[in-house]
């Protein structure tokens, strides 16, 4: 049995991409970097030159309001929200536009500058109720003027999109959660291809698009591979990382969390498979423990801040503390970023002694 090939240099990876080769990274060294093969601290000093060269010290922030709560039909095996498991969350209505308005000059107060309108429901159907809801509700987010309006709908058509995009959405999150191998383990009441689809017709429209998944669900180390490669063909915008929170009554309920150490492994991979997207953290991020400062040497651009749908997050003065010890600063949701093909001299800069 021949010996593995030599990993190539995270750092040469980092040369590649600066130099323009969004793709450098290629499949079989991103799933054994994923594996655990590779120093964790040079994977880590790579990735922060991409996101540094990216981002320099700005962090994008933004939140989430639950919209519609509980009383999904589908069957995310993760999902504190679906009707299918006693999880203590009941059913409520649609918030409405004032309470959503609200919500959104809170998250302004709080630093976000976008606000996610998420419902617990398989989507939104052409001339229905709820999307008629969701349409007024960004509307009147929209002409408020706080923040920017994203939203979580589930499954919209293309011309429900259009119609939320004229109120004023200007990015739409819907999440592949896992790698296409590993999607019917976690859910079987729709498929893959059906949220690729929905990502698409954002994406044709001008819709920024926000696309993420968990980790943590028993997934193995190519499925995150998958997931992060099937991100990089989308060519999505905005991808979340999120670690499983154990959720009484759900099928994934009792699973021990990932060591922090791997946790950092995952956002230093996916920086260096996607160092054009904006990757932030968002649930579970408290289970790197006192390593939390570290998810931004690790590549991540951004966090969610304030609490989630329905567990609760680090408190927001907590996470508007951590930013400034680190000397960080809030970055304006969809303002123009700074290309990676930086100038050279810029470039040069960041660029930290090369480890063969």
């Amino acid at each position: 049995m021949s010996a593995p090939s030599p990993l190539p240099s995270p750092h040469l990876i980092a040369d590649r991409i600066l130099a323009g080769d969004q793709s450098a990274l290629d499949p079989a060294t991103l799933e054994r970097w994923l594996t655990g093969e590779g120093e964790i601290w040079e994977l880590m000093a790579a990735a922060d030159r991409l996101r540094r060269a990216r981002f320099g010290n700005s962090v994008h922030l933004c939140s989430i309001v639950n919209a519609k709560r509980g009383g999904c039909p589908e069957d995310c095996g993760f999902c504190a929200q679906s009707r299918r498991y006693h999880t203590g969350v009941e059913p409520e209505r649609f918030l409405s536009p004032d309470e959503i308005v609200s919500a959104s000059a809170r998250a302004r107060e709080h630093g976000s500058t976008a606000l996610g309108l998420v419902t617990a429901t398989r989507g939104m159907e052409d001339g229905s109720r709820a999307l008629g809801l969701m349409i007024e509700a960004v509307d009147a987010v929209h002409r408020a003027g706080h923040t920017e309006v994203h939203a979580s709908l589930g499954f919209v058509s293309r011309d429900g999109l259009q119609k939320l995009q004229a109120a004023g959405l200007t990015e739409l999150n819907h999440n592949l959660e896992t790698g296409r191998s590993y999607f019917d383990q976690v859910v079987t009441t729709h498929t893959y291809d059906a949220r690729i689809q929905t990502i698409r017709d954002a994406q044709s429209l001008g819709l920024r698009t926000c696309v993420g998944g968990i980790f943590g669900m028993g997934e193995a180390p190519w499925h995150r591979a998958e997931l992060a490669l099937e991100l990089r063909a989308l060519d999505v915008d905005e991808v979340p990382l999120n670690f499983l929170v154990d959720v009484e009554g759900t099928p994934m309920a009792g699973r021990d969390p990932l060591a922090p150490i791997e946790m950092l492994r995952i956002i230093a991979c996916f920086r260096l498979a996607l160092p054009r997207q904006n990757i932030f953290l968002a649930a579970g991020r408290h289970h790197l423990g006192q390593l939390l400062p570290l998810m931004f040497a690790a590549g991540a651009s951004g966090m969610m801040i304030g609490d989630f749908l329905t567990t609760p997050n680090r408190s927001v003065d907590d996470d508007l503390r951590l930013l400034a010890e680190l000397g960080l600063e809030g970055h304006h949701c969809g303002a123009p970023r700074p290309e990676l093909d930086a100038p050279p001299a810029r470039a040069a800069a960041l660029r930290l002694p090369i480890v063969a």
